[in-house]
Parts: structure tokens; sequence; C-alpha cells
């Protein structure tokens, strides 16, 4: 079985050979690569499909189900989250299980910024995680864990019953869901390393993304369930 579980969802196939590119190129050989998306990605190989479940009336995207149908595949027990259209160092898979070694409840993000193109020449948003006053791997809050590139122990996500599937109508898992929760639980610890990083190149936003975020009303009042029971059951 493979230690590590590469998850990447996605609806854009065209980002994702950059992926491929990237975990071609990992030091680190011991993974499988798990693609959550609705149809099964022809532009890719060496994969695993997990294919999203239906949709409830008024979901927007389905990746909270989608991250739960691909962690019941997943045989690796450090689970390594990565966005399409993301590129990243080749010793990245190989740092996450290095710091996961040293301290299983450790859950670790690394860093990145966007480019223009492929050649990753042209910084179009530079990451505002990004320190130089702390060092090169330091605690962080649980909000400033990345979703688009992050390594989290498999236990973790089954301590709090997986991801929020009550979240599926909105548009983004920042902050939210799986990490709120164990930040509620405790027990957990929350790092950045600044070493590990990502090249992400521009890609447009699916349809009335910003208008989908749950900041406004929606992740208020589910902040306040969690607080009453972080451990749900969806795993």
């Amino acid at each position: 079985m493979p230690s590590i579980s590469v998850i990447t969802p996605t609806v854009r196939f065209e980002g994702l050979p950059i992926v491929q590119r990237a975990l071609r190129r990992q030091t680190f050989k011991d993974f499988e690569w798990i693609i959550a998306s609705p149809t099964k990605p022809d532009n890719v190989t060496n994969f695993i499909w997990s294919q999203d479940p239906p949709k409830k009336e008024g979901d927007y995207w389905a990746v909270y189900k989608s991250y739960n149908e691909a962690l019941r595949k997943a045989q690796g027990e450090l689970i390594v989250s990565i966005q399409d259209h993301t590129f990243f160092d080749p010793t990245g898979l190989e740092k996450f299980w290095f710091h996961y070694t040293q301290d299983p409840k450790n859950i670790v993000s690394g860093v990145g910024n966007k480019y223009s193109d492929e050649d990753f020449t042209v910084i179009t948003w530079k990451d505002p995680r990004e320190r130089s006053d702390l060092g090169t791997f330091y605690k962080c809050f649980h909000n400033d864990i990345e979703w688009n590139y992050c390594a989290v122990p498999l236990k973790a996500i089954q301590d709090v019953g997986g991801f929020d599937e009550e979240m599926d109508k909105y548009s983004s898992l920042c902050g939210l869901d799986v990490l709120d929760r164990l930040n509620i639980l405790g027990g957990w610890e929350f790092w950045l390393d600044q070493t590990n990083k990502t090249y992400s190149t521009e890609h447009e936003r699916l349809p009335n993304w910003e208008e989908k975020l749950p900041f406004r009303e929606a992740y208020p009042k589910r902040l306040m369930e969690y607080k009453k029971n972080p451990v749900l059951n969806y795993l």
C-alpha cells in the first residue's frame, strides 16, 4: 500500500498535465494519485479515478462529497491535496512525508505564487502567507492551511468524520470544515513549510464563484454547529 495518497478534485482537465508533470519528478515515489471528477480524464495517466457522487438540489459543485469519495479509495496514511493547474517542487512529497514522520500530529501546508503561464516567470499573485521573519517552518493558524497544497494525516480527517457535505452548495474550502473542526477538537498542530513551493498558472474560476462563497452568512452559522459537535459522520 502507498504511504501517500495525492488527491486532486477537478472539473478543469486542462490543468491536470501540470500536476502529472510535477508528480513524475518527485523524489518520493511511494504514492498514488486520485483524481476526483465528474467524468474520467483522458489527458493524463497513472491515476485512480474517483467519480463525483450525484449532486443534491442546490449544490454548486460537490467538492466535499468528492473528497469523501476519494478518501474512501485512499490507501495512504498521509493525504496530500493538490489543486489542478499546479506544479510543485520535486521534493514536495518527500518534505510532507518527513514532517509526518517527525510528528504524525502535524498538518502542513506549502506556499506558492500564481504565474501567467507554464514558464513560471511572471508572477500574477504573490502568496501573502510567506514571511521572512519566522524561519522556513513555523506554526500557523488552522486557516493558514491551504487545501490547494497541503498534507493532512488520514487519521485527522477520520477523527472529525470527513468533509461536511452540507457545505457542497458553496464554492470555497479555504479555512472551512475539516480544519475548523480539527482546531476545535484539539490535539493537531498546523504548520507552514516555506521551502515547499507551488507554481500555479492563472485559470478562470467557475461561474458564480464569488457569490457562492460561504463566508458571508452560511459559514458563521455552520461554525456554531461545529463548536457544538466537531465530529460528523461522513466517512
